[in-house]
């Protein structure tokens, strides 16, 4: 789905943590915004880590997301889900920008904002809306999340020692359909097929569809397979050992068996800066080395 796209004068920007060496791209890309009179927002933590917070005012990212059109990810794919995750629910348009080789999320290089930032200036961009995924406890005796987590790429449901296997009961909407043991299981959206699921064996999905993807990693039966669904079930699943919930790579709590934790399609979508138009075909061909004539 495409939102309605708008002219941008206040730009929010975020950069990768512990990455003192983008200052350069940070200041250059400041002062071209500035120099076709953009405000630039720069995100708290973001100007502490580059020691800016005494010369350039600086901003929660709660304010940022209140008050800007668009926000700036500068850093690789990882930046960009966190600012997902940070900014969900308030619906402005994320731009990733890569400090180093371009990744599937982030779609411009540093080098390419001077003809970047007049397009987004005039609204000359399309915004396309990507699922989420919503993850919540539902039973636990001794895990307890005060708000539920939310996935742009995947949930990872995994064992929690090397010795031990991961078994787990599923159930649709309240029906059992299938009991795993296995080493793990990704729930991922659309976006994140591209990610960790295809490494495991699971399909490329088109990131605009309303899928929920299954994809068992390292089964014990071979009857285990991917499964696709749409967006329209809840899907719960009771940890018969002990495991932990991994939300895209990056944020991790323990499971204690027994638990039963629940995931969904989220209320929110993320929206994604899209400027070339059927630009994840390109880059599935760059990345997997598709449409290449053998000599």
């Amino acid at each position: 789905m495409e939102q309605k796209k708008r002219s941008v004068r206040k730009v929010g920007i975020i950069l990768r943590p512990q990455s003192t060496h983008i200052k350069p791209i940070f200041m250059d890309i400041q002062r071209q915004l500035e120099a076709v009179g953009m405000q630039v927002m720069l995100e708290y933590s973001s100007a502490r880590m580059l020691e800016l917070r005494d010369s350039i005012e600086s901003y929660e990212i709660g304010h940022i997301c209140a008050n800007a059109d668009m926000l700036l990810s500068i850093g690789g794919d990882g930046t960009l889900l966190s600012v997902a995750r940070q900014s969900y629910g308030s619906n402005v348009p994320i731009l990733g920008i890569n400090s180093g080789r371009l990744g599937y999320l982030t779609i411009a290089l540093p080098h390419e904002m001077d003809k970047i930032i007049p397009r987004i200036k005039s609204g000359d961009y399309a915004i396309r809306q990507h699922l989420m995924l919503e993850g919540y406890v539902q039973e636990s005796m001794r895990l307890e999340i005060m708000r539920p987590l939310v996935a742009l790429n995947e949930f990872l449901l995994s064992r929690a020692g090397f010795s031990s296997m991961l078994e787990i009961e599923a159930s649709i909407n309240g029906v059992l359909f299938n009991h795993y043991r296995l080493d793990g299981l990704l729930v991922a959206t659309p976006t994140g097929s591209s990610a960790y699921n295809v490494s495991a064996g699971g399909s490329l999905v088109y990131p605009n569809c309303r899928n929920v993807l299954l994809t068992p990693i390292c089964a014990h039966s071979l009857t285990q397979r991917p499964l696709i669904l749409d967006d329209s079930f809840t899907i719960e699943f009771k940890f018969k050992t002990t495991g932990t919930l991994t939300c895209d790579g990056q944020q991790r709590i323990s499971v204690p068996e027994g638990s039963v934790i629940c995931i969904r399609a989220a209320a929110h979508n993320a929206h994604l800066v899209e400027l070339t138009p059927n630009f994840y075909f390109i880059r599935l061909r760059e990345k997997l080395g598709w449409g290449q004539v053998e000599s």
